[in-house]
């Protein structure tokens, strides 16, 4: 919990001005948005100056039915302090639901009444105030589980300043179309979080740790209610623990995966989302893809060794079937089911397993017990096709466990362009050809040039409505991931072919938007040398060969001229350092060791201090880039 200063960042007489304010429209009356909306406009012509004032976040104390809450920031020690007022006639009771509030002022009014004020600290880390306004005062801001909804899903890696813009930029949408496409906050569980406690082992000298964006899961759920809090937003939304990551080279090495993967689910009970990723378990020799696939003997004496004979006799029996999905029918043959059972079979043991726990936690927790399921196959080492969709998600159904959405893997890289034709060329950026090398896809390039005429996006298109025929044969949605950086193009092609049914994932980019503006500033300037040490803080990891085989593309894409540069967003970035569109992000999570006034904090703490002027140019960019991706999606 933060502490409210001695000293109060508003001033008691402004203070008292919008309590005036509340009273005298709220009282006696219902509130609805229409109310909130005329209170807004009678505080703005206020002029506040010590008060920044949220409208939309006015609700009345569950008990005593006169006394009423507003979340503000006090603007008067200069940086911004979250805060939560409560605004009551001095006959109301005080009450118990927020034992740390500090007397702002008591004074009778002009109309007479005499009023009280207390003010209750409301950042991010007030864990407890949050959940007690989203629980006991005003539970419409508790997030709630997506199901058929369309929605883009916005990552937030600084969720203090993206989550206002992501809001700002539903609102929009919401007015523009009539749709309620909001579904944040979301990171991945286990890569770009983790717990508060392992955040608080780390020292940065690993850029691929999980919790690199340095926000811990139970972190960004209650920035997430902090926001929607803050903007108002009652039309729902969902919180995501995407990706919780399944690895290991060995048993053990799973199982202890496996227990850090559900103490994630567990610390992310209030999500009403969960994304698994048990791609590291997918069987790929079992493909006839692989470059070394596994004859049909060997498959086949997998296959015994893997289920019993009551598993084998449900597997052969159950996927022998047709199965109907948009204007196809699908008819898997014997040796393909074995082949797909063998790929997917631990996969799935394993996402059951982990649905399992899911409820089990989900049945325990404050707010929304139900929730989605999103078993993720993006990031297998295989192109999707409709036939392992309706594999995966067919199994999970039969099994009790139902999928309501679904990433298959479309050939998405993150934050970076689809290639628009073949060959690479300074106009088109990356082709095709470059795009699949060292890529387990041999099938795309003879399907592009012999059925789509050497047009890529025809033939992504074409794929993706089919896999979106499948994933509404099981009433589930598409989801994309790896979605920041993608061109307009591309979006309507996904809007096309999923019908506006679709999940869109984003986050890289809206952090890449930050660096942009980084970037931006006049040479030499404090905020400007900041994101030229990241840079070369990035490289310097990459000498050390901190990012694996993509180190070796720090000194690529310097020898290319690239520099520091993040490229032309517009054109998916295809211009620029394309190690520093991937990489960069990583840094805020390692310290800042170069910083020439020996402050070597994390760089996520300096990010954090960001000054206002440039929190709202970000901001600005984040809402337009969001309503931007709704407006593509539509087709």
């Amino acid at each position: 919990m933060t502490a409210i200063p001695a000293a109060l960042p508003l001033d008691a007489r402004e203070a008292l001005a919008v309590a005036e304010v509340v009273l005298q429209h709220a009282e006696g009356r219902e509130l609805n948005d229409e109310l909130r909306n005329r209170l807004a406009g009678r505080l703005s012509a206020l002029k506040l100056n010590s008060l920044e004032v949220f409208p939309g976040s006015l609700a009345r104390d569950p008990i005593h039915r006169s006394a009423y809450y507003l979340a503000v920031d006090g603007l008067a020690a200069g940086k911004p302090q979250s805060l939560l007022l409560r605004i009551a006639p001095a006959t109301a009771p005080a009450t118990g639901l927020f034992p740390h509030s500090q007397l702002v002022v008591r004074q009778r009014s002009a109309t007479g009444t005499e009023i009280v004020i207390n003010a209750i600290p409301f950042s991010t880390r007030d864990y407890d105030a949050l959940r007690t306004f989203a629980e006991q005062v005003d539970d419409a801001f508790l997030p709630q589980p997506q199901g058929a909804r369309a929605a883009i899903a916005a990552g937030n890696r600084h969720p203090e300043i993206s989550l206002p813009a992501i809001f700002e930029a539903y609102r929009i949408i919401l007015k523009n179309t009539g749709l309620n496409m909001a579904s944040t906050p979301q990171l991945s569980a286990s890569r770009e979080m983790t717990t508060d406690e392992e955040l608080a082992r780390r020292d940065g000298e690993n850029p691929t740790a999980p919790g690199h964006t340095r926000v811990s899961i139970r972190h960004l759920y209650h920035a997430g209610l902090w926001a929607a809090i803050r903007a108002g937003w009652r039309e729902g939304y969902t919180a995501e623990a995407d990706h919780i990551i399944i690895t290991g080279a060995t048993e053990d090495d799973i199982r202890r995966s496996v227990e850090a993967g559900k103490e994630a689910i567990r610390q992310a009970a209030g999500f009403t989302k969960f994304t698994t990723d048990t791609s590291r378990l997918i069987e790929l020799r079992a493909d006839p893809r692989h470059p070394e696939p596994w004859s049909d003997s060997v498959v086949a004496e997998r296959f015994q060794t893997l289920f019993s004979p009551e598993e084998q006799r449900w597997i052969l029996s159950e996927f022998a079937k047709p199965f109907h999905a948009g204007d196809r029918v699908y008819r898997l043959e014997e040796g393909q089911i074995r082949r797909l059972a063998v790929k997917f079979g631990a996969s799935l043991r394993l996402n059951e397993e982990l649905y399992d726990w899911i409820r089990e936690v989900k049945a325990t927790a404050p707010g929304v017990r139900t929730f989605d399921f999103e078993p993720s196959l993006d990031e297998a080492e295989t192109l999707t096709t409709p036939e392992e969709l309706l594999f995966y998600m067919h199994w999970l159904r039969a099994r009790g466990r139902p999928a309501q959405l679904v990433p298959p893997n479309l050939g998405f890289k993150k934050r970076q362009a689809y290639p628009v034709a073949m060959e690479s060329s300074p106009e088109n950026g990356i082709g095709l050809r470059d795009y699949v090398k060292h890529k387990m896809w041999p099938e795309l390039i003879p399907r592009v040039e012999s059925q789509f005429g050497g047009r890529p996006l025809d033939e992504l298109g074409a794929r993706v409505a089919e896999l979106a025929a499948v994933a509404r044969h099981f009433n589930a949605t598409l989801s994309i991931h790896s979605g920041s950086g993608k061109q307009a193009e591309v979006l309507r092609q996904i809007g096309r072919a999923t019908a506006g049914r679709v999940n869109y994932k984003i986050s890289g980019e809206l952090q890449l938007q930050l660096f942009d503006v980084l970037s931006e500033q006049p040479p030499g300037s404090y905020w400007r040398q900041l994101y030229e040490r990241m840079v070369r803080r990035a490289e310097a990891f990459a000498e050390r060969g901190a990012f694996g085989e993509e180190s070796a593309l720090a000194a690529y894409y310097r020898q290319l001229g690239r520099g520091s540069s993040l490229g032309d967003p517009a054109r998916g970035r295809v211009d620029g350092n394309l190690f520093l569109v991937f990489w960069l992000g990583n840094m805020v999570g390692s310290r800042d060791v170069e910083s020439p006034d020996g402050d070597h904090r994390f760089f996520k703490e300096k990010l954090d201090e960001l000054p206002q002027d440039l929190v709202r140019e970000v901001r600005r960019r984040n809402t337009r880039y969001i309503v931007w991706l709704a407006e593509q999606l539509r087709g």
